[in-house]
């Protein structure tokens, strides 16, 4: 089996934060160095929902954040898709992150690490923690370099 194959789709999800830039930035070297057929990228957006007008700040916010991401994937080539997905709670991130991947089936999926350690992140719960848990595909967290 050649190496591409098992990465043919790649979902990452962001929320724009620094430690999600660093992911963007190796999620689109890696899906060009893996040769990616498509790249999915997510924004679960907790200030949105259904009920809202359109050009609500939120969304707007929402869709610059990903249309500007999806610049590096199309810089190496990838088609990328983008997705923002709307009506979760701010504490239900990593819920929507796997209702997307449960939807759209990638190969694998890359999130940011948001650094909690310890009896901190315990406290708290971690979105990246609750994706590797309950997600049926391989997942890859990154952690900033700061």
């Amino acid at each position: 089996m050649n190496r591409a194959s098992l990465f043919d789709k790649i979902m990452l999800a962001t929320d724009g934060s620094p430690n999600a830039e660093t992911a963007v930035a190796y999620a689109a070297e890696l899906v060009a160095q893996v040769g990616a057929k498509e790249a999915l990228l997510i924004h679960v957006c907790p200030g949105c929902t259904a009920d809202i007008d359109v050009k609500d700040t939120h969304r707007e916010a929402a869709e610059q954040l990903v249309a500007e991401e999806a610049t590096q994937f199309r810089a190496g080539g990838t088609p990328v898709r983008t997705l923002i997905e709307i009506d979760y709670p701010p504490e239900s991130i990593g819920t929507a992150i796997l209702d997307v991947a449960k939807r759209e089936k990638p190969d694998l999926i890359i999130l940011g690490s948001r650094g909690l350690s310890g009896f901190k992140g315990m406290l708290l719960g971690s979105v990246s923690n609750k994706v590797v848990q309950h997600a049926t595909c391989p997942v890859l967290v990154i952690k900033s370099q700061a």
